[in-house]
């Protein structure tokens, strides 16, 4: 019986040290993410975990989007990885590789996975010829529409509208007028504050910035590095100073700030609305369904010219990781392979893949099939340079400025100042 117990007590002490050994033999990489993906990321991981259980385990950390910059600069000044994976945002991947916070991936993404993301996405994770991400989702630019308000205007969006697709869009022009006219029948005297047509995002570089690409301007000069010749060159400063006089007109907005349009198009106050793809999501939890979808406008004579703003969150590899075979893994699974699938359809997003337009898709929201256009033929990334952040307060100030009275040409000027001046902390 001694005997017995002694065999039973080894193999159980033989079991619990397999166990350990099991335990110690999985590799935990940490993940670093922005809460605002939390949805679709915390599915992709969970299944990440499965589907690699007894080999790689992804522990996922989520952070107010405030905070994830900051947690990026303070993490990687320690001299070890506190984060293997991390989320960043697409515009500041080239400022991320200036300061060496990203590891190149394309010995680890081969020719042919790196073709399945949208051309966009391509662009917006490359850097001098490298890629150093992977894009999870993307976003684009629809025109919204107030079915209600046109309605009482005497305005058919199907007639307005008729024989409207990628390559044969209504103008700026003839949505200026149509907008004028609406505002005319249902707020002639303007106390009902109905805004003609506005930016979701207005003062922001993000979308406001494709009314100067709509007439063939750049959003930053070759080299990422110089915007003379750019902000303060023909094409930003008419479509500039077109805006304004539209605001003067009391066609676009004064005063309402970007996070606020969205419940001013579902309050009725906004007859046409350019936003994301992800709007969508926002109006049915809300209950909002008097709206139409169509693509953007462009400029008469700029045909060829028209552009669409995208992009999103991507993903990067630490240098400073020492687990680049389960970080390359984790990378691949959540925006190349299964788990990209899992994110998607988790998080509402829109595809940064090709293969995920499927026809089902499609048919449960339509709207994509305007996305898929855009991403494929409109879409520009967001100016690529490592003072994206200089950037983008410069140029959100300009627009906002110029919004509220400023004189178009000298306030292009004086970005174009201030931003030279900024960009020569980054100079060689």
């Amino acid at each position: 019986m001694r005997k017995l117990l002694s065999v039973m007590l080894a193999l159980a002490l033989l079991l619990s040290m397999s166990a350990i050994a099991c335990a110690d033999d999985v590799v935990t990489i940490k993940l670093m993410m922005s809460n605002t993906q939390q949805p679709g990321v915390s599915a992709a991981v969970e299944a990440f975990n499965k589907a690699y259980e007894g080999k790689y385990y992804c522990d996922a950390e989520y952070l107010a989007f405030d905070n994830v910059f900051e947690t990026i600069e303070v993490s990687m000044q320690q001299s070890t990885a506190e984060f293997d994976v991390f989320a960043a945002d697409g515009p500041n991947i080239a400022a991320y590789v200036n300061r060496g916070y990203l590891a190149p991936l394309d010995e680890y993404i081969s020719a042919e996975e790196f073709a399945t993301f949208t051309p966009a996405m391509q662009d917006e994770v490359t850097v001098d010829g490298k890629i150093y991400g992977a894009a999870m989702g993307d976003s684009e630019l629809v025109m919204y529409y107030n079915t209600d308000l046109l309605e009482k205007a005497g305005i058919d969006p199907a007639e307005l509208f008729a024989g409207v697709d990628g390559q044969h869009r209504i103008t700026w022009e003839k949505l200026v007028e149509t907008a004028k006219a609406a505002q005319a029948k249902v707020d002639p005297d303007g106390s009902q504050g109905i805004i003609g047509i506005e930016f979701q995002q207005v003062g922001r570089t993000y979308q406001m910035n494709v009314l100067a690409n709509d007439r063939g301007g750049a959003n930053i000069a070759e080299g990422g590095l110089s915007v003379d010749g750019v902000i303060n060159g023909e094409p930003w400063i008419e479509a500039l100073t077109w805006y304004q006089q539209q605001v003067n007109d009391g066609v676009f907005s004064k005063g309402i700030a970007a996070g606020d349009t969205s419940s001013y198009f579902m309050a009725g106050k906004i007859i046409f609305y350019l936003g994301t793809t992800a709007l969508p999501g926002t109006f049915n939890s809300n209950g909002f369904t008097t709206y139409g979808y169509t693509y953007k406008p462009y400029f008469e004579g700029h045909e060829a010219d028209v552009t669409t703003c995208c992009g999103s969150w991507a993903v990067g590899m630490n240098p400073k990781t020492e687990k680049v075979e389960a970080a390359v893994e984790f990378i691949k699974y959540l925006c190349i392979t299964e788990g990209s699938d899992v994110y998607i359809n988790a998080s509402g997003m829109l595809p940064a893949l090709t293969r995920q337009f499927t026809e089902e898709l499609i048919a449960a929201k339509p709207y994509l099939a305007i996305a898929q256009y855009e991403g494929a033929n409109t879409a520009l990334v967001r100016a690529k340079t490592p003072a994206f952040n200089e950037y983008s307060t410069a140029v959100n100030a300009l627009w906002e400025n110029v919004r509220n009275g400023a004189e178009p040409a000298s306030a292009a000027q004086n970005c174009v100042d201030e931003l030279t001046t900024a960009f020569m902390e980054y100079e060689d």
